[in-house]
């Protein structure tokens, strides 16, 4: 998934440029026999995003480290790479502890030094903040090959996990480099800088996490064609959630892949692999629009924030939390024709507390176009040169947003039969989870898919550590029973122990 919010902007130039940045395509390899047995579990490399990568709440960091803002004891910053599903999976096949994963001199993790890539928020004392800026010194050190030495914790190491947050499924076949040559952020409406912004995140990450490839590889340094070189003989490949991401945030005009091009892309991908030896296995998409990071208007709205304002931090009064919910619900009907199912989002939010905080009791109803996505070609949207801030997802905009979150799904579901690669229906995961009210981790208090419910992070949008572990066994046991293997699941005791020293769940 996305590293920033600065992803939601309009990237229309950047992106079709991608095929022919890719310098001669992505190689075929020559078919390679498939390993049997253990064997399948000898080399073990992931392709993806931000989730491979274990990205939490905004940031990806592999060092633990400090900052004043943080109330986490001893104000910590917590890492998040070895606590992502792929470290756990990795841990589980391999026999390594998560010491080893930690551990710069023997992971096999990409770590990142402090204060970490994008911007991870913390808990603090009114509710939560960065720690850094997004286009700090540090994130600007990882658009160029000899600053993300600096990024890196250990630069001489080559990973096996390859995610890099921001990343579509076009660009793990076409991005050989940073497409937006340095860390940007919107300034007034200058449309180059948002054209830039759109592909910020994976520009920032590509080299931090593709470093050891690039002299080897040259103009062909793709995540693809990064993972071929490392001659896998299991490979867990799962994309596409930054394609339905960036369509969300840019109100519909960043044109990421088709479904039928996302098809064609992923099976490129899958056979690639194939033929260079590697077993593989395919993850699908989760209902993006389930994750806290996005709030159903209405009813549902209401009823969320309730249970939101009577928990810790605000811990209001039922009477008063159900006010303050029926006036934000209202507030998001009125001014920004958020209805039953559309949507608002966590900096909607924000803006809407903004407003009721300098004027609650007549607000202005003159910001119908500020920040209101309600799809592609419609005259609400801004123009281009300022791209929306798609924070109010108006309800016919978010039956596109749920019909191509299908779509992607089914393109996905074609790649993998295609290919005979086996999925692990991560949508089937999440959805069960949703449908069940959570997972008994620790009932009554977790866990759940809301806001503070203990499987996602701060962030909305990216699993806690709880949220991960239950990735890594849906991912262990597509591969076990796929390929006959007995790699062990994370047993209750294992995840009630991740749960305990979950700094992103209730206790």
């Amino acid at each position: 998934m996305m590293s920033t919010r600065l992803t939601r902007f309009c990237a229309i130039a950047a992106l079709f440029a991608l095929a022919a940045c890719s310098g001669g395509g992505t190689s075929s390899p020559s078919t390679a026999p498939a390993p049997n047995g253990a064997g399948i579990l000898s080399q073990i490399v992931g392709v993806g995003d931000s989730l491979t990568a274990g990205e939490q709440s905004g940031g990806l960091l592999g060092i633990p480290t400090t900052s004043p803002i943080s109330i986490l004891p001893g104000h910590l910053v917590p890492p998040t790479q070895e606590n992502g599903w792929w470290a756990l999976f990795f841990e589980q096949a391999k026999g390594v502890s998560p010491a080893f994963m930690a551990n710069p001199a023997t992971s096999v993790l990409p770590l990142i030094n402090p204060p970490g890539l994008g911007a991870q928020l913390v808990p603090t004392a009114n509710l939560f903040g960065a720690t850094h800026s997004s286009c700090d010194a540090f994130n600007q050190a990882g658009y160029s090959r000899g600053g993300a030495t600096t990024v890196r914790a250990n630069p001489a190491m080559t990973p096996l996990d390859l995610g890099i947050p921001g990343l579509t499924v076009h660009e793990a076949l076409g991005m050989i480099g940073p497409i937006a040559p340095t860390c940007v952020q919107l300034q007034g409406n200058d449309p180059t800088i948002a054209l830039q912004a759109v592909v910020s995140g994976e520009s920032g990450a590509f080299y931090p996490i593709l470093l050891n490839f690039v002299n080897a590889l040259g103009n062909q340094t793709t995540e693809l064609n990064s993972a071929i070189a490392l001659h896998p003989t299991l490979t867990t490949v799962w994309l596409g959630s930054n394609d339905l991401l960036k369509f969300i945030f840019s109100g519909g005009k960043a044109p990421v892949d088709s479904p039928a091009q996302m098809q064609a892309d992923l099976v490129q991908i899958l056979q690639s692999l194939q033929k260079a030896g590697s077993r593989v296995v395919v993850a699908n998409l989760v209902d993006v629009l389930s994750a806290p990071q996005f709030l159903q208007g209405g009813a549902t709205m209401q009823a969320t924030l309730t249970a939101f304002f009577e928990r810790p931090p605000f811990k209001l009064p039922p009477a008063l939390a159900a006010a303050l919910a029926a006036q934000i619900t209202a507030y998001a009907a009125q001014v920004y024709r958020v209805g039953a199912n559309g949507y608002l989002t966590l900096p909607g939010l924000a803006k809407i507390f903004t407003a009721l905080e300098n004027n609650p009791f007549n607000p202005q109803f003159n910001t119908l176009n500020n920040g209101t996505c309600v799809g592609p070609g419609s005259t609400l949207i801004n123009p281009a040169n300022t791209p929306p801030e798609c924070d109010f997802l108006q309800d016919a905009y978010a039956a596109q947003v749920q019909a191509l979150n299908n779509a992607f799904n089914n393109s996905i579901a074609s790649a993998a039969q295609q290919t005979a690669t086996p999925l692990v229906d991560v949508h089937g995961l999440f959805a069960s989870i949703k449908a069940a009210g959570g997972v008994p981790i620790n009932p009554p208090i977790c866990c759940n898919l809301q806001f503070g419910g203990g499987l996602l992070s701060l962030d909305g949008l990216h699993p806690s550590n709880t949220g991960y572990a239950l990735l890594a066994n849906a991912f262990i046991g597509t591969v076990d029973k796929a390929f006959s293997l007995s790699v062990p699941p994370l047993s209750p005791q294992q995840i009630f122990a991740i749960y305990s020293n979950d700094p992103y769940a209730p206790h």
